[in-house]
Parts: structure tokens; C-alpha cells; sequence
């Protein structure tokens, strides 16, 4: 994967908000309040639950990787509808 893909995969994903580093004794999401995976990640919304440049770093050695965890996780938050929104009408 090109440097540039991945630094507009990281923008994007910074635009969703989807990095917010969790505590330790963390174990729901403060995005959707789903159950977080055992590295902080939410499977539900997409949230990254490590900070960016932890990412970064990885991202250096496993370039293909990290794209394709920035990749899913920007998918899941567009797909994302929270329980209890309304939807829209098709008139």
C-alpha cells in the first residue's frame, strides 16, 4: 500500500473520530456502547480503541495491515445506525 493511501485512510478515519484510546478496565464502547474487543476495538461502530500514532508506527511495518484495519473500521462507522434512530422517509 502507498504511504499516501494510508495517510488518506488516517485522515478519514481521524474525521470519523474512530481513534479514542480506552482504559485498561474499559470494556464498552463510549461510541455505541457495544462490548470492545480485547485490544479496545469495537466490531459494532469501527472504533479504534489506540491511539493514532500507535497506528502510525504499525503502520511502518505492516503497511497492507494497518490499511486494511483502517479500511474496516471506516466501513463499519458508515454502515453504522444507532439503535432507535428514525429513518428516513423515501417520499
Amino acid at each position: 500500500m502507498a504511504p499516501e493511501d494510508t495517510k488518506a485512510l488516517f485522515a478519514e478515519a481521524e474525521s470519523l473520530g474512530l481513534f479514542k484510546p480506552h482504559g485498561a478496565f474499559e470494556v464498552h464502547c463510549s461510541y455505541c456502547h457495544a462490548r470492545l474487543d480485547g485490544r479496545g476495538d469495537c466490531a459494532t461502530c469501527g472504533l479504534i480503541g489506540r491511539p493514532a500514532s500507535e497506528l502510525e508506527r504499525r503502520a511502518q511495518s505492516d503497511p497492507d495491515g494497518t490499511g486494511k484495519l483502517l479500511r474496516s473500521a471506516i466501513e463499519k462507522r458508515k454502515s453504522f445506525k444507532p439503535v432507535g434512530a428514525k429513518e428516513k422517509s423515501q417520499d
